[in-house]
């Protein structure tokens, strides 16, 4: 698969944009296109940017907040959030490992999804509407291009619990060394051109520690990854960037 092909596909898998444009993958070589999940989430954050800019003088800056948060679950048909509902669901189950991966994989959400779920949102708008104007823009790209480059991560330290099944299974315990390397890459790309150089190591050093223990916690219970758990690691790391850049406002940490 060319690289013009692999930044297609990565937009065709994690967003909803109508790409009309048939490609031919093997599936082993599917997971050739995650190093381009960076771009995709500049993409995502460059959206929540323009709804948050069209509205923020027009309505209340928590309602501008709630409609960018709101663009980027629709541009993604909110598979991540999705997955992150799925997710609680299961872990928090108390049930076997193979009744967990029931629960995820079954449609109907159950309580524990949506409690997560809700204050899941209800954090990233509170965060987003507490943080200065000169950062707003910049926590906006960030945390999809971080959330993003998570999943890359967490994809790569894991194996699937699935034995490969799904969509997960995809690209779980399938990504080399290079492509996590070029995923970093993009990632420090957009992090340095929209953030100093100081703060990009602080949310890659914070980002990647909390994603590598939940990774770890997670396989821990169910023997692996799934594409829920992987969209759980996503919004984990999202609302991670949005309390370190919060954070990063009003102090000077």
């Amino acid at each position: 698969m060319d690289e013009i092909k692999a930044f297609i596909l990565s937009f065709q898998f994690m967003t909803r944009i109508p790409i009309n444009i048939q490609i031919d993958v093997d599936r082993n070589d599917f997971h050739k296109m995650v190093k381009y999940f960076p771009f995709v989430g500049g993409l995502i954050g460059a959206v929540a940017c323009f709804i948050f800019y069209a509205v923020k003088n027009i309505f209340p800056r928590e309602i501008a907040a709630t409609m960018a948060i709101a663009s980027s679950y629709i541009l993604t048909g909110a598979m991540h959030i999705d997955g992150f509902a799925d997710t609680f669901d299961g872990l928090f189950s108390n049930r076997s490992r193979g009744r967990m991966l029931e629960i995820m994989r079954d449609s109907r959400l159950g309580t524990n999804g949506v409690l997560a779920l809700v204050f899941l949102t209800i954090l990233k708008i509170l965060f987003l509407t507490s943080i200065k104007d000169n950062l707003i823009y910049s926590t906006l790209i960030l945390m999809p291009v971080f959330g993003r480059f998570s999943i890359i991560l967490a994809a790569y330290t894991s194996k699937s619990a699935r034995g490969g099944e799904g969509l997960g299974g995809l690209i779980i315990g399938k990504i080399s060394i290079m492509e996590l390397i070029l995923g970093l890459l993009f990632t420090s790309i957009f992090g340095i051109s929209f953030a100093h150089f100081a703060v990009f190591l602080k949310l890659l050093a914070v980002s990647s520690v909390v994603t590598y223990i939940i990774t770890k916690y997670i396989s821990m219970r169910i023997c692996g990854m799934t594409g829920d758990t992987l969209g759980a690691v996503n919004e984990f790391t999202e609302l991670v960037i949005a309390t370190l850049m919060y954070l990063m406002s009003i102090t000077k940490l």
